[in-house]
């Protein structure tokens, strides 16, 4: 679901007045929020329907809070602006399936579990707690875990972050006993009841699923340190019968959002690094084929764009090739290594300008072999898995053609993998127009003849005519031309 702007605006306005105790006019409103004039209107006619503001006539007329922040939600103030709070149009018919099914489809039940969650976190974030100061607490994680018998309702406290709540607590002789007195004195009056049927002892079994269970509920627990104030706390229980045991696992539902987003930064920066020295190491290959003068840099350069701009032709053309942008990027960058392979290739047989024999040819045609095996050496993980699959690919098979006359494998058709097709021809063409020990370059117009006709092999027709499109763009022509 993406809200809509006067819903931004809507929890912008409520969160406004929670923080002002006089009404607000509609022109302060539109000023220190930034919101334009012509929307508050609409926008405070839903939230007075919704009940959450009220609004007064005359001089000092305006708008207000109709309950108090703590007692309104982000849902409340989302549901009141947005025609449907449903993430998925199988969820809009309370029961029933958008497609008719007989009875729940698996899509159905996972976006319905899905869309509970995000609703509970919704409800569970309140207006006094946008506009409330940072407190120590609040923004601390908040954690606990009891462990209990099932056998004779025993307790123990196996760890907790704040000791001052189990202190308070622990004289308790049963389990049940501990419930009562947490409850009782640290648990927000709406939440006691809730609390306690979920996990009272008579909660804890009868309910599990091959002798185990995990649920958990949100709820309210009062602040050590302010007792007007209430943490937002999600419990867990995991029972399993079979052991007559439960664990239960207290933390701060606040703090979690941010844990979770504070891990998946740290991820992304990890991964980032990963990537980061994979591309290091692809530089150093293409620096190493440099110096060893077997590819000038404008030429690398010239691979990367002829790659992309054929790449780009199928993608709009082709659409069941599924290519996305990110292959065409990586893929297109990752083209000019496709004779590394050749630094293991005697260089007095690279550098002959004669015509090579029958066994220096042999020994030409297993470049594409070592290319592939130096790739296999480059460190692989989850994060690099696709770019050494390129990588691989192209080394191996960029002299494949789509009759099964290229090598080293001899693959025909599509068992070319189509980013080796694409490099292959990308490649074929760059030969023709450059200068090469054992040939001179040809013009444009006659590489692409020699390209169309199959004397540089057979390409497939969809491959072509993506070709025979971009050696016509203006951009690819411009290129070529700055070559002569």
């Amino acid at each position: 679901m993406q809200l809509k702007n006067t819903t931004d605006y809507a929890i912008r306005i409520v969160c406004h007045l929670a923080m002002h105790s006089e009404t607000v006019t509609t022109s302060e409103l539109a000023n220190e929020l930034k919101v334009p004039g012509s929307y508050i209107p609409k926008i405070t006619k839903k939230l007075k329907e919704a009940n959450i503001i009220t609004a007064s006539e005359g001089i000092k007329g305006g708008y207000s809070l109709a309950k108090k922040p703590e007692d309104i939600s982000l849902f409340d103030i989302i549901s009141a602006t947005e025609v449907t709070m449903k993430i998925n149009r199988c969820l809009e018919k309370d029961g029933f399936c958008s497609r008719n099914a007989t009875d729940y489809c698996r899509v159905h039940k996972v976006m319905l579990k899905v869309q509970e969650t995000y609703q509970d976190s919704l409800q569970n974030v309140k207006v006094a707690d946008i506009i409330r100061p940072e407190k120590e607490e609040y923004f601390e994680p908040s954690y606990a875990v009891i462990k209990v018998n099932l056998s004779d309702k025993s307790y123990e406290c196996l760890y907790s972050r704040h000791h001052s709540v189990y202190q308070g607590i622990k004289k308790a002789e049963t389990y049940d006993e501990c419930l009562n007195v947490y409850t009782d004195n640290y648990v927000h009056e709406s939440d006691k009841d809730r609390l306690k049927a979920f996990l009272g002892s008579g909660n804890l079994t009868g309910h599990t699923s091959d002798g185990c269970q995990e649920e958990s509920i949100f709820y309210q627990r009062r602040c050590e340190t302010d007792a007007d104030t209430y943490l937002w706390i999600e419990v867990k229980k995991c029972v399993d019968e079979k052991e007559n045991t439960a664990i239960l696992t207290f933390h701060n539902a606040k703090t979690a959002p941010n844990l979770v987003t504070n891990l998946e930064q740290e991820l992304r920066k990890q991964k980032q690094d990963v990537t980061e020295r994979y591309w290091h190491m692809v530089s150093l290959l293409g620096t190493v084929l440099n110096r060893s003068n077997m590819m000038e840099a404008g030429n690398r350069d010239d691979i990367c764009f002829f790659t992309e701009k054929i790449y780009r032709q199928l993608q709009k053309h082709y659409p069941e090739y599924g290519i996305t942008e990110g292959e065409i990027e990586n893929v297109s960058h990752l083209a000019p290594i496709y004779d590394v392979g050749k630094i293991k290739i005697p260089a007095e047989i690279l550098n002959k300008t004669g015509q090579l024999t029958a066994d220096e040819m042999k020994t030409v045609k297993q470049y594409p072999v070592f290319g592939a095996e130096m790739i296999l050496k480059i460190p692989n993980d989850s994060t690099t898995r696709e770019l050494n699959k390129y990588s691989y690919e192209i080394c191996r098979y960029h002299h494949e053609r789509y009759d099964g006359t290229g090598y080293p494998d001899g693959l025909k058709e599509d068992e070319i993998p189509l980013c080796a097709q694409v490099v292959g021809l990308a490649v074929a063409y760059n030969d023709l127009i450059s200068v090469r020990v054992y040939k001179p370059k040809l013009k444009n117009e006659e590489a692409i003849r020699k390209i169309v006709n199959g004397e540089c092999g057979v390409f497939s027709n969809k491959l072509l005519q993506c070709f025979i499109v971009s050696v016509m763009q203006e951009e690819w022509m411009k290129k070529v031309k700055q070559r002569e």
